[in-house]
């Protein structure tokens, strides 16, 4: 999981799920959700570290995330899994930036109280504007 953004994970009956409560497939949610957070297919194969047509091949339907990608498809689209599965916009998380991923990455290490001293830095330097 990267940054700890999707909730517990669901289990996959990924065989029997033909289309969401949308009417929507699978990777028709997959496109729309990569399309939304402004990724090429090549961007979001890089992500999640994967190949450009398997990236394809699960828009087009010919193929499906496994365990192992369907949670890297989450953290990397901002969505849970069942928004994956089942195209509802319940729990809809935009993706974050690169500056807020790199932000969490060096925050991970840091202690509570550490953690609240950048907080306040940073509330004081909204606040001021700059």
């Amino acid at each position: 999981m990267i940054f700890g953004l999707t909730s517990p994970r669901i289990k996959l009956g990924l065989e029997s799920i033909q289309q969401g409560v949308t009417g929507m497939s699978v990777g028709e949610n997959i496109k729309r959700f990569r399309e939304d957070a402004g990724y090429t297919q090549k961007q979001l194969a890089e992500i999640i570290q994967v190949k450009e047509p398997y990236i394809s091949a699960l828009e087009r339907g010919q193929r499906r995330p496994g365990k192992k990608i369907l949670p890297l498809l989450c953290d990397a689209l901002g969505v849970d899994e069942k928004t994956i599965l089942f195209g509802t916009r319940e729990e809809y998380q935009r993706p974050l930036s690169y500056e807020e991923k790199v932000l969490l990455a060096a925050t991970e290490s840091l202690s509570k109280d550490q953690l609240r001293e950048v907080i306040q830095y940073m509330m004081k330097l909204k606040a001021s504007g700059e």
